[in-house]
């Protein structure tokens, strides 16, 4: 993909919906599914269409921007040129730009080493990493970054030739364990030593431990060597205390949550019959915002398979709102500025 593909993207759809079409998608979410209170808040906060909450003050908002194509993922794989579009826009909207190269650097700094962190398990079975990695990496590269300034992480196919240009992700283990809090410590990857910044680019799946895994679990269990000491209660304070950590947090310019194919049920890994095809990117500098949209996208497919919420009323996961205390991000729908952007 040469920078003449991602220079001007197409005009943001989002910004020419009416409020009337947003109350309306709302209305249709969280009325007619008869979803539990939390999504029910979540899809009021994407009603605002890109306006910050009467209550919020801009600048304390985090933004999620959801970009969804029904075309997006077919029995065929993914569309390549939807999921570039999508890319474009989504990383426009939330960087406030016109010009996709604009927006890396508005999120990037030009002498950055870039760490992409996916998500290997169930990646097999859902098919949508390697042409989201390759996305990525051209798009990076389109926008300056050279191959040696990116890593990328938990990514497999004999077919990624591009990816494979990059710079070899170090995987041995970190010399000095990090002390994360009342969890414990542990070493982190060291090819985290190496990055100066982290892109995040988890599935959305449920968890039978968790609740749900996504941006914040990815990186708590999947940048430590011993992530199986961390499970205990729900995995919570585990996953705040990790992300919260200064090597970690430091680092975390974006998450990109990939719900091209989400697991709704039995997760994390994946049988055929537990996966849907939703079509969805969420772009986000706020992993506990990220996260806390994608659990209402979860209760969203859950009820179009019949299935009852994953928690009970309003209730979210315990890990989520542990984040929120710690200040790593919001998970009030009052305090998240959501875009949907139809393509």
């Amino acid at each position: 993909m040469h920078s003449s593909d991602q220079s001007r993207p197409p005009p943001h759809p989002a910004r020419h919906k009416s409020r009337r079409d947003f109350l309306r998608l709302a209305a249709s979410s969280a009325a007619a599914l008869a979803l539990p209170d939390s999504t029910r808040l979540l899809a009021q906060a994407i009603v605002s269409g890109g306006e910050a909450s009467s209550k919020t003050a801009l600048g304390d908002a985090s933004r999620v921007l959801r970009v969804t194509s029904k075309r997006l993922v077919s029995a065929h794989g993914v569309n390549p040129t939807l999921l570039r579009e999508s890319l474009i826009k989504g990383l426009c909207a939330l960087a406030d730009t016109g010009v996709v190269a604009d927006a890396w650097h508005r999120l990037l700094r030009p002498d950055d080493t870039i760490l992409l962190k996916f998500n290997q398990s169930a990646a097999e079975r859902l098919g949508t990493t390697p042409p989201l990695a390759r996305e990525l990496v051209l798009s990076l590269q389109s926008a300056g970054w050279r191959p040696e300034q990116i890593m990328v992480l938990e990514v497999g196919g004999d077919d990624l030739r591009l990816v494979r240009q990059t710079r070899p992700a170090d995987l041995r283990w970190q010399g000095e364990e990090v002390h994360f809090g009342v969890s414990g410590r542990d070493s982190f990857i060291a090819a985290l030593d190496q990055a100066t910044a982290v892109i995040n680019i988890p599935f959305l799946k449920t968890h039978h431990l968790a609740t749900m895994t996504g941006c914040l679990k990815n990186l708590s269990h999947g940048l430590i060597r011993h992530p199986s000491r961390f499970h205990a209660a729900g995995c919570d304070p585990a996953i705040a205390e990790i992300v919260a950590s200064q090597p970690l947090r430091s680092r975390l310019r974006l998450n990109v949550l990939n719900a091209m194919k989400v697991v709704y049920n039995g997760g994390p890994e994946a049988g055929a019959a537990d996966i849907h095809a939703a079509g969805e990117l969420l772009l986000s500098r706020d992993p506990v915002a990220c996260d806390a949209l994608g659990f209402g996208i979860l209760n969203e497919i859950r009820a179009l398979h019949g299935l009852n919420p994953l928690l009970p009323g309003a209730a979210i996961p315990k890990f989520l709102a542990s984040a929120a205390r710690m200040g790593i991000g919001h998970a009030d729908a009052e305090r998240v500025q959501a875009t949907l952007i139809t393509i």
